[in-house]
């Protein structure tokens, strides 16, 4: 029986060890260059408010196959900051200021967005 007791317990401990990299959150350093920023006008492609991110799609209004997926940070997050789930919808035309993927990937880090009236929301 006690023997039975430890094997349980070490087996716990084995998986909550190993699934401790699950919990980890990725920095947005290994994906995008903070030490550029764009600023561009776009047409909105889409809008999903998901977790654990939204995102935004986007297309240049110069050049039209130049898309990017844009990251935010959280519903509830990014929500204190002003933003809905119908804050954007596409065909709106918007400038959009984020941080571009490294290595020339079409994805960003949202910074803020300008919307034709001319609110501005910050991620």
């Amino acid at each position: 029986m006690r023997n039975r007791v430890w094997s349980i317990a070490a087996g716990i401990a084995g998986l909550v060890l190993l699934s401790a990299p699950v919990f980890a959150h990725h920095g947005a350093a290994s994906l995008y260059d903070l030490s550029k920023e764009s600023t561009i006008k776009a047409t909105i492609t889409e809008f999903n408010w998901i977790n654990p991110h939204v995102e935004v799609g986007i297309a240049s209004v110069e050049d039209k196959n130049a898309r990017w997926l844009l990251e935010l940070g959280s519903p509830p997050n990014i929500s204190a900051r002003g933003w809905t789930a119908k804050s954007l919808k596409p065909g709106d035309v918007v400038t959009v200021t984020f941080n571009p993927g490294l290595r020339g990937m079409r994805i960003g880090r949202l910074l803020k967005i300008v919307l034709p009236n001319g609110k501005e929301l910050s991620a």
